[in-house]
């Protein structure tokens, strides 16, 4: 499948009295979708955060990691090294060393949150995740996925409010990581399968998916990958990476200041008319149009709790 080029985002944000207050906090969050052959760590990032292999790391929050492509490698001071595959997530405590990185002929698709706070120090200490047996074996979610996509979309709008929300969203990845490690399936269960191609299709949305290498990748034909994606799912694999894309959309159009040829193009549409005649399909309206009727419904809404507030004073 074709995902030559690295991918990344990723943001550090400061930590407010009214954050601290909330009990938990998140201190950066982002995601990388790393080729076979790619140096690691790529990018820039700050001094207290950046690392070699040969030297590693210590930070003193927690900082929890969701690998869902390739395998590698995780080393702590405590648990010594640990093998990692695609569906296993990793937490590096606070003041633990450790280092981590992908095999050269893999590389892997990582997803990242740092947190800490009151609160989170008690969600956290769970007797089957610690310093001594910090890697949990999640499988492949897309609703995991989902919430750190939806996390890092929230830290780049930078909205009122956002710090206790992504707080909640991060929260809630821990619950459902630990939730799918005390139930976890076989690799082998077709449900299993399903989920982790709806992930793959995830992280690759906004490109051209050649579903044929996605079916081989998962050790199944074409047509039977086909069978059993809309078995579990209800539809084809093409329509549910339609659906993706255009619920994306929807966010982007209520929330972003992109115009409808930029989310067009960041979707992985090359004609912005073929783009437009989908969404009116799909939810009767343009997206202009829907921009606006979302737009003019915020406005009411504004103007509704302004006016009950009035009268109540």
């Amino acid at each position: 499948m074709e995902n030559a080029q690295i991918t990344t985002w990723f943001r550090y944000l400061p930590v407010t009295m009214k954050s601290r207050e909330w009990g938990f906090y998140v201190l950066d969050a982002g995601y990388t979708l790393i080729p076979p052959g790619t140096v690691y760590p790529p990018g820039k990032h700050p001094d207290d955060h950046a690392f070699t292999w040969e030297n590693g790391r210590t930070l003193p929050s927690f900082t929890l990691v969701y690998i869902t492509r390739g395998e590698g490698c995780f080393e702590t001071a405590t648990a010594g090294p640990q093998r990692i595959k695609a569906g296993d997530a990793f937490v590096a405590f606070p003041g633990e060393w450790h280092r981590y990185r992908p095999d050269p002929g893999t590389g892997w698709d990582e997803y990242w949150v740092e947190f800490d706070g009151d609160h989170a120090r008690h969600i956290m200490d769970q007797r089957d995740l610690s310093k001594s047996k910090p890697v949990l074996t999640v499988r492949h979610h897309d609703s995991i996925v989902r919430l750190f996509l939806d996390m890092t979309d929230l830290i780049r709008q930078g909205q009122p409010g956002f710090e206790h929300i992504i707080a909640t969203q991060a929260g809630q990845i821990v619950a459902r990581m630990l939730a799918a490690h005390r139930h976890r399936e076989g690799d082998g269960d077709e449900a299993a399968l399903v989920r982790r191609a709806c992930v793959r299709i995830l992280e690759l949305q906004d490109r051209e998916i050649d579903f044929e290498a996605l079916a081989f990748e998962l050790g199944l034909s074409q047509s039977g990958f086909r069978k059993k994606f809309r078995r579990v799912t209800g539809m084809p694999p093409g329509q549910y990476l339609q659906q993706l894309r255009l619920n994306r959309a929807c966010e982007w159009l209520r929330h972003e200041r992109l115009t409808i040829t930029e989310i067009a193009a960041q979707l992985g549409y090359e004609s912005v008319f073929y783009f437009s005649r989908l969404f009116k399909r799909k939810f009767g309206m343009s997206p202009s149009g829907y921009r606006r009727e979302m737009s003019e419904t915020n406005v009411k809404d504004e103007v509704r709790v302004h006016s009950s507030l009035a009268g109540a004073s």
